[in-house]
């Protein structure tokens, strides 16, 4: 009784800020429609667990190893799951964050990887990726600044050239508040690309994760005049132009606001099903928005114990390590 009496004191006196520490992928905006993402906090307590375009994650830690494998779709993603949303070659994609903090600072990527047939059954680790879209700093702004101002969303477009098939989209951000040891924030996404695009990526446009960040040297954003920062990574891909990959008209940041974006984005009338489990998959937007989660919540501690894919924020500012310890407190006396 003792024991929760001090949880509820340090919850207390960590206020808000602290427990709103990092954001992660809450929804999707996909053809004018919207597909929750994979909540780590509520999903995997709800009955039934919910189906998600999204490949699972463990929290809303980062992770810190580039050699590990989870530096692809994050610890679990590299599990299919049985569902994929549609989106026409050409058509935007819309990455909606919880939340994010204005010190986390660095680049924010988008990538595609062909899953050689059906998603649900493709094992990332045999992934070959290609960039769509990535920012780093630019015009005095880091690319996580940007999303941020652009209230907490990040709009990417799949390339028009694109063959058809299914795909695995992810998205990052990758923070770099605490110098020397840079934190990944990646998700990844089923989809299926329709149109009639022929193209696939030339092989210098593809790369494996791990590997894309080997031999990276990462800004000290505190300390370095920065006057700008490119991406890491192989060109965008079906790029007609040799410009840079952090040229304002390739990161695809859209300035519009929540109340438009809301306004616009309508309920996802089904999440489509793999054919492969669509007796079983099958989820009705209204049952998956049921268990979607709010713009703003309260995001608790890094729950694995597998240092690749959970690490302690080393920002002058964080209080990372007490809301770890917090959070264990209350796992154990919830």
């Amino acid at each position: 009784m003792f024991s929760v009496f001090l949880v509820a004191v340090a919850f207390a006196l960590l206020g808000p800020s602290a427990v709103n520490a990092h954001g992660f992928v809450h929804q999707y905006e996909i053809d004018g429609k919207t597909y929750p993402a994979w909540d780590p906090f509520n999903d995997p307590y709800a009955d039934p667990v919910p189906v998600r375009i999204e490949r699972k994650i463990p929290d809303d830690g980062p992770v810190l190893d580039v050699t590990s494998p989870d530096i692809a779709c994050n610890k679990g993603g590299e599990t299919g799951v049985n569902a994929y949303a549609t989106v026409a070659a050409g058509d935007k994609i819309t990455f909606n964050w919880t939340n994010w903090p204005a010190d986390h600072m660095g680049p924010v990527s988008t990538y595609m990887a062909s899953c050689n047939g059906d998603c649900s059954k493709f094992d990332v680790s045999g992934a070959k990726w290609f960039k769509i879209d990535a920012a780093g700093y630019s015009n005095g702004k880091w690319a996580a600044t940007q999303l941020i101002d652009n209230g907490y969303k990040w709009t990417s477009t799949v390339p028009s050239q694109l063959k058809a098939g299914q795909y695995l989209v992810r998205h990052e951000i990758v923070a770099l508040h605490s110098v020397g040891q840079p934190q990944y924030y990646p998700g990844c996404a089923q989809v299926e690309v329709t149109g009639t695009g022929t193209q696939i990526p030339s092989g210098s446009e593809l790369v494996s994760l791990p590997g894309l960040y080997n031999n990276v040297q990462w800004p000290d954003i505190w300390s370095d005049n920065i006057k700008s920062f490119t991406a890491p990574g192989p060109a965008i891909a079906f790029s007609d132009s040799s410009s840079d990959s952090d040229s304002t008209t390739s990161s695809s940041i859209h300035a519009s606001s929540p109340i438009a974006s809301a306004a616009a984005s309508r309920t996802a009338s089904s999440t489509q099903v793999s054919k492969s489990a669509a007796t079983t998959a099958h989820t009705s937007a209204s049952h998956a928005m049921s268990a979607a989660p709010s713009a703003t919540r309260a995001s608790s501690a890094s729950s694995s114990s597998n240092p690749a894919s959970t690490g302690k924020c080393s920002s002058k500012r964080r209080r990372g390590m007490v809301k770890r310890h917090v959070s264990h407190l209350a796992k154990r006396h919830h």
